[in-house]
């Protein structure tokens, strides 16, 4: 891409002005761990690390208000790329891996560029990353942090967006992005960040009980 350079700090001086001050885990770091996660994974895949950079730093570009903000992410970046002059061909992709980046549309992703998206932004939620990603999540939902006779649903949680408590957000969403992960470099990342949070659970719930 010519004058991928400038295109990309402008990209960056974007998503740091729409996104510095967001607090619920969608702010401009998140973007940035989702653009590490890629192309990590990209060069392993011999993917086009150009398309994933500019994708990871825009796939949350209008989180607010969070209903839909995959589509109006995508068209916002498509506007911005396309007033930066950057070519049809790569803004459609670009717009694509925006488009399909969601874990709760369960869209299927169709080229590599996609599902490394997809990957990489599962990626943020797993880990001590994924575990502060949670609390902050529990906490703009107004949410309990754990009550142990509510039991997950994820079937609620299909129907909501929400868990019913903190600690079921693990088990209606977390533990099953792995098995949602495309390529072989992500699920190897992943098996390593889940069993750092579930040595953590384990470690709650003995406190939980005053056992620790």
């Amino acid at each position: 891409m010519k004058n991928y350079k400038k295109v990309l700090g402008e990209v960056k001086k974007l998503a740091w002005k729409k996104l510095k001050n967001e607090s619920t885990g969608h702010d401009y770091w998140h973007c940035f761990r989702v653009v590490q996660n890629a192309l990590r994974i990209g060069k392993k895949e011999k993917a086009n690390l150009q398309i994933l950079e500019l994708s990871g730093w825009l796939h949350d570009i209008a989180t607010h208000p969070d209903k839909d903000h995959e589509i109006r992410s995508a068209n916002f970046a498509q506007g911005f790329l396309s007033d930066l002059g950057v070519d049809k061909e790569t803004t459609k992709r670009v717009a694509n891996c925006i488009k399909k980046h969601r874990f709760s549309k369960g869209i299927k992703a169709e080229i590599l560029e996609e599902k490394i998206i997809q990957d990489a932004d599962k990626l943020d939620a797993l880990g001590a990353i994924g575990l502060a990603r949670v609390f902050i999540g529990g906490g703009k939902y107004g949410q309990t942090t754990h009550d142990p006779k509510v039991k997950p649903d994820f079937d609620y949680y299909l129907k909501t967006g929400r868990s019913s408590t903190t600690i079921n957000h693990f088990y209606d969403k977390i533990f099953k992005l792995k098995e949602l992960l495309h390529t072989q470099t992500a699920k190897k990342i992943a098996l390593e960040r889940e069993k750092y949070m579930r040595r953590y659970l384990k470690r709650f719930y003995l406190e939980w009980e005053g056992k620790k």
